[in-house]
């Protein structure tokens, strides 16, 4: 019986197509793969070590930045220094995770913060990226040059902050004006479940670090490594194993030693900080490991404080988020001492927990802290390194 001709050719294109498609998806992976390949060398940190000059006031200075009949959901701030002052920013929606969430931001003179303005919204997000974005979190601000400021977020597609993927906006005229927002790839497959909280460090050949955690299903810290474009071009996983910990705060301490101050989920004990280690430029880490200090499941940040040690901003409790501790340790984050605590939930309510610090030195012997407070007022608080130096002698310190 002879075949149908065209039954012939039927099979013969159905088979090349499906073997095109495998190719085509063949490559696309592999073009995915190469892309996040790190096509630079050596491995190797930038080391800020600042002076410590004991300047100003033992007291702390406190504001709120938010307006005081604020009713919308203000949290996870971050701040910067500029040329005349201070730059932070935050998300604001009508509850967590709503739709409409927007990225705002104000500005410190040294006496007070400008009002609020925004930089982006959940509805130019979704433009710029050319899908559908729910909500917005987490804005890490960084300065990229005199003039330029980036600000990396989490941009969630659906319901839960597991759906989110990372995007970043930028100005080049020091925070007035803000250019459309930019997808990063943080993994060649789906894209999802990557957020932000720390501020990026920077490797000697130009590169950023840009401190990051998954969410979905196991949660665990990541690097990513991006270009001088802000292309992700490496991924790196910080600690072994599933759930870990989370919002990993890095600190680089040699060329090629850091620390990463992390984050505990809150089913794990003991209910303390974690830490891991890199001894090779960020390209492995340890897995993350208890030290002797509290942690109610509440982000740390840590910068380095000078030759020998680092300053960190935790919350000083193993349950609560009561309040927000000043210590120093160490760079090896072997031994802690605390040094003063900037900020303290209403002991009348319970539910007024003090989160989300973010530490940062504006200036010699100057540091600021902004917080949530209790999700609906954003607050800041300045103090010297004479009040931390005060709080390290051995009458005041607590070990």
């Amino acid at each position: 019986m002879l075949k149908n001709p065209s039954t012939k050719i039927f099979a013969s294109w159905a088979a090349w197509t499906t073997w095109a498609t495998l190719i085509c998806s063949a490559g696309l992976v592999a073009v995915l793969l190469y892309k996040m390949t790190p096509k630079s060398e050596p491995w190797t940190f930038v080391v800020s070590v600042p002076e410590t000059p004991v300047l100003g006031s033992l007291d702390t200075r406190s504001e709120i930045i938010t307006p005081l009949d604020e009713k919308r959901f203000v949290h996870g701030a971050s701040v910067i220094a500029t040329p005349d002052g201070l730059f932070a920013t935050w998300y604001r929606a009508k509850y967590e995770g709503a739709y409409d969430a927007e990225l705002v931001s104000s500005r410190f003179d040294g006496s007070h913060w400008s009002e609020e303005l925004v930089v982006t919204n959940s509805a130019r997000v979704s433009h710029d990226f050319g899908i559908t974005i729910k909500s917005l979190a987490n804005p890490v601000s960084f300065r990229r040059s005199d003039n330029e400021i980036w600000i990396f977020f989490a941009a969630s597609r659906l319901s839960g902050w597991a759906t989110c993927e990372i995007g970043l906006v930028r100005s080049f005229d020091n925070g007035r004006t803000w250019g459309p927002a930019k997808r990063l790839q943080a993994s060649p497959f789906l894209n999802m479940s990557h957020l932000t909280k720390s501020v990026p460090i920077l490797f000697s050949d130009g590169r950023i670090g840009l401190p990051v955690y998954h969410e979905m299903n196991r949660k665990y810290p990541v690097l990513l490594v991006l270009d001088q474009s802000g292309r992700v071009i490496d991924r790196r996983r910080m600690g072994n194993g599933g759930k870990v910990g989370y919002q990993p705060s890095i600190v680089p301490t040699g060329p090629t030693t850091a620390i990463a101050f992390v984050r505990r989920l809150k089913s794990r004990h003991p209910q303390s900080i974690l830490i891991t280690r890199t001894e090779d430029g960020g390209k492995t880490w340890t897995p993350p490991a208890p030290i002797d200090l509290p942690n109610p499941g509440g982000p740390i940040s840590a910068i380095r404080y000078d030759a020998s040690h680092i300053l960190m901003a935790f919350n000083d409790d193993p349950e609560i988020e009561r309040n927000i501790t000043l210590a120093i340790t160490d760079l090896e984050g072997k031994t802690f001492q605390r040094v003063g605590v900037v900020a303290r939930m209403d002991s009348e309510n319970q539910k007024s927990a003090v989160t989300y610090p973010f530490l940062i030195e504006s200036a010699p012997g100057q540091f600021d802290v902004v917080y949530s407070r209790p999700l609906k007022s954003i607050n800041h608080v300045r103090f010297s390194s004479a009040w931390v130096q005060h709080g390290m002698q051995p009458r005041t310190a607590q070990q």
